[in-house]
């Protein structure tokens, strides 16, 4: 099979908040059960665990405070975190209604953005965290969402739905979910299960670079040949690392200026201070005191056989072919839609999938209508 994959970003169906409303979202829905597992009013509750802060409509209008003047909103964090100790003491009375799952989960939440997004200064001050934690979590109601981003400028919320489609037919063989912080490549794996489920086989995959450090690229078939953009190589007005040439038989670099030395794929090679001092190129190569290195990448040859493919009208030709599954992706957002409906990777997951049936089921009828003798044909493998 021929096949490119490629993904396109799925908002998430949950609220995101900043850290105050995370937190007394958190708070609020733990309160909400254990109102409901005592039979009695949010409120009563709220006041017997000094919790009424957080059981408002909107936990910023309770505080009352000017969100512009920075030790007004680290005096809001900080009542917002007296109001989880107060509830955490509370509960430790309570063993039976500490135990409910949701109220086990609310409570993680809450600590879990505690962790993330806040800091005790040297003063022994509560402040937000300067930056964004790895994982961040940025809603209550679904774990599983993430910031991620298209680009540099372009940020998302939510998820990645990743479609692998097959170049000669149009259907789209294989499909994944995976959260937005999440690199693309991590999607193949459950790609391969699909793909060994319906006995295929891949012997030409189009990807783009986000896709290269994945497993169906690092554990290829010698059969299976990947087309992918490799990247631009620069140094300025220096020589750049393409005028260094890479001899794989011997295992040896050779400089602009015919000096040769040995490498290996993940290391990096430095050229003696000496040689590279004297040399009359020096200008044009490098202005370290230390002489030129040159960075080998761990898969260096490869990235050479991709780099060298795209020189030729040929190797562009075949680069291009992966444009037809942003065409897919397209037709798969424009019925899923680019907000998902459901919450967690499972029922997303599952959402995209039913939403590629319907994606073939298009293409199984122009295909029908282009070629009746192409169903004829195969009925009897079908």
């Amino acid at each position: 099979m021929r096949a490119a994959l490629d993904s396109s970003p799925l908002w998430g169906a949950a609220k995101v908040e900043d850290t105050y409303n995370l937190l007394g979202h958190a708070l609020k829905k733990a309160l909400s059960v254990i109102a409901g597992q005592q039979g009695r009013e949010l409120t009563e509750i709220a006041d017997q665990m000094e919790s009424d802060l957080v059981t408002g409509s909107s936990l910023k209008a309770a505080l009352d405070l000017n969100w512009d003047d920075p030790n007004e909103r680290n005096l809001a964090l900080g009542l917002v975190l007296g109001v989880l100790s107060q509830m955490e003491t509370h509960l430790d009375k309570m063993p039976e209604i500490k135990s409910h799952p949701v109220v086990i989960s609310s409570l993680e939440a809450a600590q879990q953005i505690e962790a993330q997004d806040v800091e005790v200064d040297e003063q022994g001050e509560v402040k937000l965290r300067k930056g964004v934690a790895k994982n961040r979590r940025i809603t209550i109601e679904d774990e599983e969402m993430r910031h991620g981003r298209k680009n540099r400028t372009k940020r998302f919320d939510g998820y990645k739905r990743h479609i692998l489609k097959d170049l000669d037919l149009g259907l789209v063989r294989a499909v994944g979910i995976t959260m937005a912080n999440v690199a693309e490549a991590s999607v193949t794996e459950a790609i391969a299960v699909d793909l060994e489920h319906q006995k295929a086989k891949l012997r030409e995959l189009h990807i783009d670079r986000a896709y290269l450090s994945s497993s169906l690229v690092k554990n290829r078939d010698p059969e299976l040949t990947i087309y992918c953009k490799a990247w631009r190589i620069s140094n300025g007005n220096k020589f750049a690392k393409s005028a260094f040439v890479l001899n794989w038989a011997s295992g040896t670099i050779t400089c602009p200026h015919q000096v040769s030395l040995p490498f290996r794929e993940g290391g990096k090679v430095q050229f003696p201070e000496a040689t590279c001092l004297n040399c009359p190129l020096r200008k044009k190569c490098t202005t370290s005191k230390k002489g030129r290195s040159v960075s080998i990448h761990p898969d260096e040859k490869f990235i050479a056989e991709l780099r060298q493919r795209q020189l030729t009208p040929k190797g562009r030709a075949k680069l291009r072919e992966r444009v037809t599954v942003e065409h897919s992706l397209s037709h798969i957002g424009r019925w899923q839609g680019d907000k998902a409906r459901y919450i967690g990777v499972r029922k997303n997951l599952f959402d995209l999938r039913r939403t590629a049936v319907v994606h073939n089921l298009h293409v199984l009828i122009r295909l029908l209508k282009d070629d009746p003798e192409l169903f004829a044909s195969n009925s009897g493998t079908a």
